[in-house]
């Protein structure tokens, strides 16, 4: 770093802060990105220095040169060219550009992409944010966070990158793609430059995507005939109709204008493919889709009602989204359903963090919108697997703001309170839950909430401090975990392998002690731990390991001990019901773990809620001292309190 003099700050986000700096030795103005190792996985981090490995091998006058990069034990630094200016920033001052203008910028952004091609580099997050201008009006092509250099054999891809304003359709459809996706989104940034917006725009995430994948670009008739026609065909949605490298060469709109470096490698994508090649492709291609299709297969089982009741049923069709939401729960009393205590042998449950930057305010636009869909009674973005996947990808994100969880929480939860929606409909969304695994991945953005702002690998609330907004998003979250385990044993086994596999006992158990800043949270999750007792006794052992944990912890550890007679003594009545529930299942399934608990004062608590002022509480806990005093240690400590 002391080659370098800070001039001032250039921007920040969720991948660290950029400077304006001086090189020392030459007077050079550069452009500093610090990016902090702090909290990142050493997935993430390989990541990066991949990002960084791929720059480094790039050198065309329209791509941002690295200049240098190095780490510290605690930083990755990265060292670029400076350029002067943002292509948002002229799009947000101007509005559109004149075609002359467009023109001009569409020749060195083909240029730098017929060089990556050419070099089996596939960009995959082509938009105006990623280009820059230097002062003499020269477009160059920035982050490479999601590039992918694509080796000799590989002949397509299959994991969604991107931005959704810019995405190919074969993108939004899920299957295979290549390089022509980028080419896609160059000619979305075209049509953007010169009208203003994307050639599909729209706050709604499901129009969007219907957009994309049904409607017709719209072409002004301002535009010239030789500007519709080369937009035409890099906007084509059928990839292999799009056109390819050797015909947009020489296209007049940019022929002549392509600079066209001399070091092109042997095999560059941007050479026409043999048949040989063609067929290796093709089979490549049907090969992805047969996994995708056998993956979806293995989850296609249809879902069994487990019969326990849910609430939100009937209600008022003039009631906020906020209080639909309120009723997403489940009665206690709901009936046992003995014949459905089968639990699903554990399957393989795989966890993809993404740690790339997301655009939070973007989602939250497009899930508002959505959220007002669904309230209308459109359920498509929700039943269709392809569409809901999208919907759910924020979740394996750990920049994803504790806002958008909320939003993403509370729109999967409106199927189950929306009035006169139909049963089908239910059950084809609850199906379309269980194949994209929703649980897991609610599970997961658990997690990843904590261990974002946990230090080192320390995954605790003990150890972090939570905001309001935190909160929140954990109570939207276990709200609807709480609704989806009630619903069918396969969420609750979904839901235990989950916590296994992250292996996140710890923060179950701290969300058990928030019973004095979010009490929903301590609602919901006692009553998903009471569930799995009732339902998949052979479980048990996740429950203790989760309450009872801190008695595996060393004596130099300061944690807080869960208080069961706390809980019954509160002046929340849902919570001393669910208590009581609790300690009934937990006797029945694990009565030493219960002893290790029990004193006089928990049963004494106990008796006297059977005259609770409640009746759901007199009755759980009249059922409960039912079931405990058949233990021979029910009586066992009177009169040694």
């Amino acid at each position: 770093m002391d080659k370098y003099e800070v001039i001032g700050l250039l921007g920040e986000g969720s991948f660290g802060r950029v400077y304006k700096a001086n090189q020392i030795a030459s007077s050079k103005v550069v452009a500093l990105k610090v990016i902090t190792k702090r909290g990142r996985s050493t997935k993430e981090i390989k990541g990066l220095r991949q990002e960084c490995e791929i720059q480094s091998n790039l050198h065309h006058p329209n791509i941002i040169q690295m200049l240098d990069s190095f780490e510290t034990e605690n930083e990755i630094v990265v060292i670029t060219e400076f350029a002067h200016r943002e292509l948002t920033d002229i799009l947000s001052k101007e509005g559109y550009l004149s075609e002359t203008r467009v023109q001009s910028i569409v020749w060195d952004l083909v240029s730098a992409l017929y060089y990556l091609h050419s070099h089996r580099v596939l960009h995959r997050d082509l938009k105006p944010q990623n280009i820059l201008l230097d002062l003499k009006n020269k477009a160059k092509l920035c982050d490479f966070g999601f590039a992918r250099n694509m080796s000799t054999g590989t002949h397509v891809l299959t994991s969604i990158k991107g931005t959704p304003l810019y995405m190919a359709p074969e993108l939004i459809e899920e299957h295979p793609y290549d390089h022509n996706a980028d080419l896609w989104s160059l000619g979305c940034i075209i049509y953007e430059l010169l009208v203003g917006t994307p050639p599909f725009c729209t706050t709604s995430l499901l129009h969007l995507i219907r957009m994309i994948k049904h409607d017709q670009v719209q072409f002004p008739t301002f535009l010239s005939d030789v500007c519709v026609s080369f937009l035409k065909g890099l906007l084509h949605k059928d990839p292999g109709k799009r056109v390819a490298w050797p015909d947009l060469l020489k296209h007049p709109f940019v022929k002549g204008h392509v600079l066209i470096l001399d070091d092109v490698p042997s095999k560059p994508l941007t050479r026409p493919m043999s048949v040989d090649t063609l067929q290796a492709k093709e089979q490549q291609r049907k090969d992805c889709l047969i996994q995708k299709a056998h993956k979806n297969s293995s989850h296609s089982d249809e879902l069994q009602d487990s019969g326990d009741k849910a609430c939100g049923t009937h209600i008022k069709k003039n009631t906020s989204i906020d209080e639909q939401l309120a009723l997403l729960s489940i009665e206690e009393g709901a009936a046992q359903d003995e014949h459905n205590s089968e639990i699903m042998v554990k399957g393989k449950l795989s966890f993809s963090e993404n740690s790339n930057p997301i655009e939070n305010d973007e989602w939250m636009v497009f899930l508002l919108r959505t959220i007002e869909e669904v309230i209308a009674g459109e359920m498509a973005s929700l039943s269709q697997p392809s569409l809901a996947t999208i919907i759910i990808s924020p979740l394996e994100n750990r920049y994803t703001s504790p806002k958008v969880l909320v939003y993403i929480a509370n729109l999967l939860s409106l199927p189950f309170v929306v009035p006169d929606t139909l049963d089908d409909v239910v059950e084809q969304i609850k199906k379309t839950y269980f194949d994209i695994k929703v649980v897991p991945k609610l599970v997961y953005s658990t997690k990843l909430l904590y261990q974002c702002k946990s230090p080192g690998d320390a995954i605790s609330l003990q150890n972090i401090e939570i905001t309001e907004e935190d909160m929140q998003a954990l109570e939207s979250i276990f709200m609807l975990l709480c609704h989806l385990v009630y619903s069918s044993s396969k969420f609750l086994t979904h839901f235990c392998d989950s916590i296994t596999v992250l292996n996140i006992h710890n923060v179950c158990r701290d969300l058990l002690l928030l019973s004095k800043r979010k009490i929903r949270i301590v609602i919901d999750l006692l009553a998903i731990l009471t569930h799995v007792l009732r339902i998949a006794p052979e479980c048990s052992d996740l429950v203790t390991k989760i309450i009872f944990n801190s008695k595996n912890l060393s004596e130099d550890d300061e944690i807080e001990e869960l208080n069961f007679i706390h809980f019954l003594k509160h002046s929340n009545s849902l919570l001393r019901e669910r208590t009581c529930h609790f300690l009934q299942y937990l006797g029945k399934v694990s009565s030493e773990t219960l002893e290790n608990e029990w004193s006089d004062c928990m049963r004494d608590t106990l008796e006297a809620l059977v005259y609770d002022s409640i009746e759901d509480v007199r009755n759980a806990a009249e059922e409960t001292v039912d079931s405990l005093r058949k233990l021979p240690f029910y009586k066992k400590f009177e009169g040694n309190d």
